[in-house]
C-alpha cells in the first residue's frame, strides 16, 4: 500500500497570508515575476534566484481565455515549473521536449542588479482555470504536503471538521456560507477539478481530497437551491381568508 504524501491535519488554520503562487515560487527558489497587463507573452523570462538550490527549468504563462479573446488588460499568470517533476507526476505533457543536448538553465551573476538570475523558456499554456493552478502544482508535484492547508483552500474551516463525510460537509457548508461565499467555493473547486481532469496528476490521495470537497460543494449548492425554492413557494402561497357571516 502506497503511503500518502499528505500530512494528516491536526488542527485547522485559515492560511490567509499563504498564497499558493508565492509558496510555489519559494519552493522553487526564485522570486515572483508578473507580466504587465496587456503585454505579449515573451519567449524567455528572467527570474532572480533566491537560494542556491533546485530551480525551475521553465516558466508557464497560464491563461484560461483563448489568446484572441484577451482584453487590453488581460494578464497571464507566470508559473515556474521543473520539467523533471512535471513529467514524473502528471500524465498530460504540456512542456515541449527540448532538443537533445539542450543544457538545463544555469543561474548567472548580474552585477548591476546585485544578484543571480536565470533565463527560462516561457511556454504559453491554456488551462480550464488559472486561479487553482498554483495549488494543483504545489500538491501534485509533492512540493507541499500540509493537508490542512489544502483543505482550508477548498472549504470553510468549520466544514473541514466534518471531513470526509460528504452529506455532513454539504449541510454545514450550505448553512454557514452566504451566497457570495458559496459561489466562490463552487467556482474555485470546479475549476480545480477541471484542471485535474485536463492535466492528469498521478497523486491519488490528492485527487480524492479534491473530489470529496467538490462533491460536498455541489451538494451544498443543491441544498441552498432547494431551500430557496421552498422559501419562494411558501412566500407565494397565501392562506384563504375565513368567511364571515353578514348580520
Amino acid at each position: 500500500m502506497r503511503t500518502s504524501r499528505l500530512l494528516p491535519a491536526t488542527h485547522f488554520i485559515m492560511y490567509q497570508v499563504d498564497d499558493p503562487l508565492d509558496i510555489l515560487y519559494r519552493k522553487l527558489n526564485v522570486a515572483k515575476v508578473t507580466l504587465a497587463p496587456g503585454s505579449p507573452i515573451p519567449s524567455t523570462i528572467d527570474m532572480r534566484v533566491t537560494k542556491d538550490a533546485h530551480i525551475p527549468s521553465h516558466a508557464l504563462a497560464i491563461f484560461d481565455i483563448e489568446q484572441g479573446d484577451w482584453g487590453p488588460t488581460y494578464q497571464p499568470m507566470i508559473v515556474p515549473i521543473r520539467v523533471d517533476l512535471y513529467t514524473r507526476y502528471f500524465r498530460t505533457n504540456i512542456i515541449p521536449q527540448s532538443p537533445p543536448g539542450t543544457p538545463y538553465p544555469v543561474p548567472n551573476w548580474v552585477a548591476h542588479l546585485g544578484g543571480q538570475y536565470v533565463t527560462l523558456p516561457v511556454i504559453p499554456t491554456l488551462v480550464p482555470h488559472v486561479a487553482s493552478i498554483p495549488l494543483l502544482f504545489l500538491f501534485a508535484l509533492g512540493l507541499e504536503t500540509r493537508s490542512q492547508f489544502l483543505c482550508c483552500r477548498l472549504l470553510p474551516t468549520e466544514v473541514i471538521e466534518e471531513f470526509p463525510a460528504p452529506r455532513a460537509m454539504a449541510q454545514s457548508m450550505a448553512e454557514r456560507c452566504n451566497d457570495e461565499q458559496l459561489t466562490a467555493h463552487v467556482r474555485f473547486n470546479h475549476g480545480l477539478w477541471k484542471n485535474i481532469l485536463s492535466l492528469g496528476p498521478r497523486d491519488s490521495e490528492f485527487i480524492e481530497v479534491v473530489h470529496t470537497a467538490w462533491n460536498a460543494t455541489v451538494e451544498a449548492r443543491r441544498i441552498r437551491q432547494r431551500a430557496a425554492v421552498t422559501e419562494s413557494t411558501s412566500a407565494e402561497w397565501v392562506p384563504p381568508m375565513l368567511g364571515h357571516g353578514i348580520s
